[in-house]
């Protein structure tokens, strides 16, 4: 699995608390990174620049309104991206 390591700049390098296992900050960019990142590694994708484009870019079409729960996210993103 490819690890490439270059998010621009992460505003909490510390990702901890309930809140955050729960909902997905969208203008937390650290909490969007992340998310995108595990939810790769957790599908078995390759964690690559052209992955996340392609993850963020499907997020764009998430019908949902803040706050976003990261179960609602994955499901959504399981439904496109089903292997």
């Amino acid at each position: 699995m490819e690890n490439v390591g270059d998010w621009s700049k992460h505003d909490n390098k510390k990702y901890v608390g309930k809140i955050d296992r729960i909902y997905v900050s969208m203008t937390e960019s650290y909490e969007v990174e992340y998310f995108v990142d595990n939810f790769l590694e957790t599908h078995n994708y390759a964690v690559s620049n052209k992955n996340r484009d392609i993850i963020t870019n499907a997020l764009e079409d998430f019908p949902g309104k803040a706050p976003f729960k990261r179960h609602d996210l994955i499901s959504f993103l399981e439904g496109k991206f089903k292997k």
